[in-house]
């Protein structure tokens, strides 16, 4: 009797290997960007980049499904009913792109442009995955499209993110930002981990604490310039 219910067992076992296999290696490949459209989204300014007529931003894709054996052709066309600027005039990239066999990741790099009109606007640009017969759209929930929004104005760098704001240097302001750069000697953490983030916001902190003992307190406006981190 045990080898009745053992031969069944076992069979079953098998046939769920092999259905994991198929999903998980013989399905469609499909791309994804590897940042998301919306809590992700890319914000630039020619603001930080003085001297610069263009400027380039590079988009992470990643694939899942088989690995690609040989070269394959991926496709990223610009979601027309979204995005307000004007390829070939406000940015520009190559739709059509190559994937290199053996490869994880790969990076679009999109060029923006300085134009009269960023002075005092901001343009958008959103970017969309198009099937090909090497690559499928992949699930809803993976990122199928990417956004920037560009300027010449102004604004809180991309790496001023919500954790930033929330543990680290406070809510944005243009004053803020240039006694940040003037106290540390740079302009972005992008890219950094918690130990170096929080070496440089308390260097602020303690340029702060100083200014305020000695009398002079800095200004951000009407009130007095403070951040969150702890130390």
């Amino acid at each position: 009797m045990r080898y009745v219910i053992f031969i069944p067992v076992f069979a079953a076992f098998l046939w769920a290997c092999s259905e994991d296999k198929f999903t998980t290696y013989d399905s469609d490949r499909f791309l994804y960007f590897t940042r998301g459209i919306t809590a992700d989204s890319i914000t630039e300014s020619f603001f930080f980049y003085p001297g610069e007529d263009t400027h380039e931003v590079k988009l992470e894709l990643a694939f899942a499904g088989m690995p690609a054996g040989e070269n394959m052709a991926y496709r990223v066309d610009v979601d027309e009913s979204l995005t307000t600027a004007v390829k070939g005039a406000d940015f520009d990239y190559e739709s059509e792109q190559t994937w290199e066999a053996g490869k994880e990741k790969d990076t679009l790099v999109v060029k923006l442009i300085k134009t009269a009109k960023l002075e005092n606007e901001m343009v958008r640009v959103v970017l969309k995955l198009t099937p090909t017969r090497d690559f499928a759209l992949g699930p809803a929930g993976n990122a199928r499209s990417q956004r920037m929004i560009f300027t010449s104005m102004a604004i809180a760098p991309s790496w001023w993110t919500s954790d930033i704001v929330r543990y680290y240097l406070g809510e944005y302001s243009d004053a803020k930002y240039a006694k940040f750069i003037e106290v540390t000697g740079i302009s972005d953490m992008s890219g950094m981990g918690p130990t170096e983030l929080r070496y440089y916001s308390l260097r602020l902190k303690y340029h702060l604490v100083e200014m305020k003992n000695a009398g002079t307190p800095v200004m951000d406006g009407d009130v007095e310039m403070t951040v969150p981190i702890v130390g």
